[in-house]
């Protein structure tokens, strides 16, 4: 069976890839080019039935000339992406296609520490500290604790569950907002409509949703006025799922105090945003999920899935169709 990745993510597998028996790999190259056995082939000349999306790939330009194979490919079935999400549009036509979909919980654990890691820089202020160590002051600086606040994390998953994990070791009370079912790490968990009525209780609200036409710009003018005074607030699901002209706003007035933002609904962020020189403003690129360890759960997940899809077994993370294009409707 031929099966389609990046030559670089071949690479990075080794022969964890290679002595899979019964495959061969159709290697997307640097340039755009296909290979098959060290030779160039077009794409008339392959077959894949299976795709592995990989980092290198979605984070270059060159993720268009991919997806634009993956698009052309009839023999296409399967596509394991290194993505969370799938809300954009290529997604949405590759499932119209009938090609199955499994996305990834590989960057889970880097975006929770992420996550923690934020909220615990502006609850301590090392900043200060730093500061006073470089005048040669011994000053202490005072700082809040994690314990005994209260976090609601929305559109609670994968990424939000390893949030929940590690805000409850530090003793937090967590709100898990989910449409259907409970979440196993929250101490309590509602629906999307009751969640601006426990809003001013929650001293950090963190976005981890997918976007989709039901979260759309979900953090809006309504949604922040109903947050607590000076709570911290946290985007590293989409950009789409905020209403960046009513964040600032709200933030102007002290509803939420602090924003911390991983992603944009315009990426690379414009140099005219408002947000890079607001002061209650953390603006990061889109880089929550840059760990060392995010990219070999990436691989792990792939050769899972691959094996999986092999001897045709389930899948792990496998999104419907009909999620899929339901969602962009």
């Amino acid at each position: 069976m031929e099966i389609l990745l990046s030559a670089d993510g071949a690479e990075a597998l080794g022969a964890r890839f290679s002595s899979i028996d019964g495959i061969t790999p159709i290697l997307f190259q640097r340039d755009g080019s296909l290979t098959r056995d060290g030779v160039p082939v077009t794409r008339d000349e392959v077959n894949p039935k299976g795709a592995w999306l990989s980092l290198d790939v979605l984070i270059t330009k060159r993720v268009f000339d991919y997806v634009d194979h993956l698009l052309n490919l009839p023999s296409l079935e399967w596509i394991q992406s290194t993505a969370a999400g799938f809300d954009n549009p290529l997604f949405v036509e590759m499932a119209k296609k009938g090609i199955r979909l499994t996305n990834s919980d590989a960057q889970s654990i880097a975006i929770a520490e992420f996550v923690l890691g934020s909220v615990l820089v502006e609850f301590q202020n090392p900043t200060a500290r730093l500061q006073h160590q470089a005048d040669k002051k011994w000053k202490g600086v005072d700082f809040r604790e994690v314990a005994g606040t209260t976090w609601m994390i929305v559109g609670i998953g994968n990424i939000g569950n390893e949030t929940a994990k590690r805000a409850r070791a530090f003793d937090a009370h967590i709100i898990g907002v989910k449409r259907t079912g409970e979440s196993p790490e929250a101490h309590e968990t509602i629906r999307p409509a009751e969640m601006k009525t426990r809003l001013a209780e929650c001293d950090v609200v963190v976005f981890t949703s997918p976007l989709n036409k039901e979260t759309h710009h979900m953090g809006n003018a309504e949604f922040f006025s109903s947050m607590k005074e000076g709570a911290t607030f946290v985007n590293i699901g989409r950009g789409g799922l905020v209403n960046e002209t009513d964040l600032v706003a709200a933030l102007n007035k002290g509803t939420p105090g602090v924003a911390i933002l991983d992603v944009f609904e315009t990426e690379p962020l414009p140099e005219a945003s408002p947000f890079w020189d607001h002061p209650n403003v953390r603006v990061t690129p889109h880089s929550s999920p840059k760990s060392n360890g995010t990219p070999l759960r990436a691989q792990q997940l792939f050769l899972e899935n691959l094996e999986a899809f092999l001897n045709g077994n389930p899948l792990r993370n496998e999104v419907s169709a009909e999620t899929i294009i339901g969602s962009a409707a």
